[in-house]
């Protein structure tokens, strides 16, 4: 399925049925790269004009980046352009629900991400901070491990990473 199909389908059925097509077209798309810093790529307080044209130039790589949209959301409401703002901000909020709700966090259920900063997205975004991070390979793909200020462990998915042959 292409992106364009594959966005239509999730945004109106946002389901596990439509999120695993659309994150196939954002992962096969040139402009994909999972280890993107987005604030190291715009710098500090870049102008709105060069966040829309940074972030616009690597979609649909940066689709469903719950911070890419957050910036655009805060980039099109400098310029006035309240309908683009709220679209993107909705954006946002639906990328962060559906990592929340890609799994429960643990290895039996990791949440899955598309790209490292979308972790500490999550992490943020529930008020949670990691103490310790660890990569962990298994046959069924790659996860990070994330330790938390209580001690207990929070799961990610690296959908980049394919699991290693056996």
């Amino acid at each position: 399925m292409d992106f364009p199909d594959a966005v239509e389908a999730f945004l109106l059925d946002p389901t596990p049925a439509t999120r695993h097509p659309l994150h196939a077209a954002i992962l096969s798309d040139r402009t994909f790269d999972p280890r993107v810093a987005l604030r190291e790529l715009l710098g500090e307080a870049p102008p709105p004009q060069v966040v829309l044209d940074s972030i616009g130039a690597r979609m649909p790589g940066l689709f469903l980046s719950p911070q890419a949209h957050g910036l655009l959301a805060r980039a099109h409401e400098a310029l006035g352009e309240e309908s683009d703002a709220e679209r993107e901000r909705k954006l946002s909020l639906l990328a962060l629900r559906e990592i929340a709700d890609s799994g429960a966090g643990t290895e039996d259920s990791p949440l899955e991400v598309l790209r490292l900063e979308d972790e500490y997205d999550h992490l943020q975004a529930g008020h949670r901070r990691s103490t310790a991070q660890r990569l962990h390979r298994t046959d069924e793909g790659a996860f990070d491990v994330h330790t938390l200020e209580d001690g207990t462990e929070l799961w990610y998915r690296l959908l980049w990473r394919v699991p290693e042959a056996g």
